[in-house]
């Protein structure tokens, strides 16, 4: 008794065709550059169903074998045929493709819209112009949602100033949804650096105490240098206590003259 193949849904198709994002699973052709097929893993003469799991997005000549087919006396015709359904097929194809892409785009969009919202609610009063959105699309490229949101969390946090009324004032609020991206930043590298965040940290407390010249990057390399042998507690201490560049890096240096200093002691009365 001979296993009747069930023909595959176009809906069905589409559901494949998606999750396998319009390519070959065995060579890595794609759409439209080539036709796909829907195969089946287990073939439907062993048992094989149209069960989502048993269907894999395959280009014709994969799912072929590349087999030659004897042609009959109806060759022109059934050549024409065959060529108007693989027409059919591709137009389908693009189609279930684009509908695929503009669903994304659009799920794309809402993501943006929603941090737009999330941001907002940090700053009554304020809302997101077309190019911040722009810019959150492109932040959406590198990181994930909830790292951007944690991100926007710490900006509202650490850089948004009020004003008598308790309002938002304009000045902070550019200034810490421009800080947003570099925060991201940071909390990744985090991972690998413990300490970076904290030495951020401090490095914002110098930039406030410090008028004048001040060299962001300069000054996060001095504490990083200086965190291989001072305590993060000590570098905050002076931090909050020096009230200029040279003031600064006179600190840095005494900090870590101190510590050898005290390391020396212990290892001569050892």
């Amino acid at each position: 008794m001979s296993t009747s193949r069930k023909p595959v849904s176009k809906m069905l198709r589409f559901e494949v065709f998606k999750r396998d994002s319009f390519k070959c699973q065995y060579c890595g052709a794609e759409a439209p550059t080539v036709l796909l097929h829907v195969d089946h893993i287990k073939p439907v003469a062993e048992g094989g169903t149209n069960d989502l799991t048993n269907l894999i997005t395959a280009c014709m000549p994969c799912n072929l074998g590349k087999r030659d087919i004897p042609l009959d006396e109806h060759t022109a015709v059934n050549k024409a045929r065959v060529q108007m359904d693989e027409l059919q097929e591709r137009r389908e194809q693009l189609e279930m493709m684009m509908q695929w892409r503009e669903g994304l785009r659009d799920l794309g969009q809402e993501t943006v819209d929603r941090l737009a919202a999330y941001w907002t609610e940090h700053t009554p009063g304020f809302s997101v112009n077309d190019h911040g959105k722009r810019g959150m699309k492109k932040w959406l490229q590198h990181f994930s949602v909830d790292e951007i949101c944690k991100a926007m969390d710490a900006a509202a946090t650490q850089y948004l100033e009020f004003d008598d009324n308790g309002k938002v004032t304009g000045e902070s609020w550019e200034r810490a949804f421009n800080m947003i991206l570099g925060i991201c930043r940071v909390n990744r590298a985090s991972v690998n650096e413990p300490d970076l965040k904290q030495l951020y940290y401090i490095r914002g407390i110098l930039r406030k105490r410090i008028p004048g010249y001040f060299d962001e990057p300069k000054a996060l390399q001095y504490l990083k240098n200086a965190r291989r042998d001072v305590s993060l507690d000590d570098l905050g201490v002076m931090a909050r206590r020096i009230k200029n560049w040279t003031g600064f890096t006179n600190g840095i240096g005494e900090l870590i003259a101190q510590r050898k200093d005290e390391l020396g002691e212990t290892d001569s009365g050892a």
